[in-house]
């Protein structure tokens, strides 16, 4: 197996694994006033929404054919794991302010996005080697 299915199946191996961590480890229930969700779960209904779309780019990892359009599909890849590490910061969506389910959620929801990040950037070095013919 070369380097680019390893690393296409990571990167879809990731996205599923971000999408159903919310059912493993659950966010809280709670709502704020009595009245509304937490801001926690309008983050967490934007991260399902992302990684949705980061499931569907990792899949069609393994339809691409040309280099460039690997390269792009990295690059989104690559952004998305970005915006996912992004949407439980406070300066953006945010979650709860007091410790609870959603903190233990962003822990791995964190490390999952880092990852994802990772792997975008992995398959954009890959594919920029190759479309410049240093690798086969």
């Amino acid at each position: 197996m070369n380097q680019y299915k390893i690393l296409s199946w990571t990167a879809l191996l990731i996205s599923l694994v971000l999408l159903i961590l919310p059912r493993i480890v659950p966010i809280c229930t709670g709502l704020a006033g009595g009245v509304q969700p937490m801001q926690c779960h309008y983050a967490y209904q934007a991260e399902f929404i992302v990684t949705l779309l980061a499931v569907i780019l990792s899949g069609s990892l393994f339809v691409l054919t040309t280099s460039e359009a690997r390269l792009l599909n990295g690059l989104v890849i690559l952004l998305l794991g970005g915006i996912i590490l992004i949407l439980p910061q406070p300066w953006a969506i945010g979650i709860c302010p007091e410790a609870g389910a959603c903190h233990k959620t962003t822990f791995f929801i964190t490390i999952g996005g880092g990852l994802l990040t990772l792997t975008g950037a992995l398959l954009i070095w890959l594919n920029s080697r190759k479309s410049r013919g240093e690798i086969q």
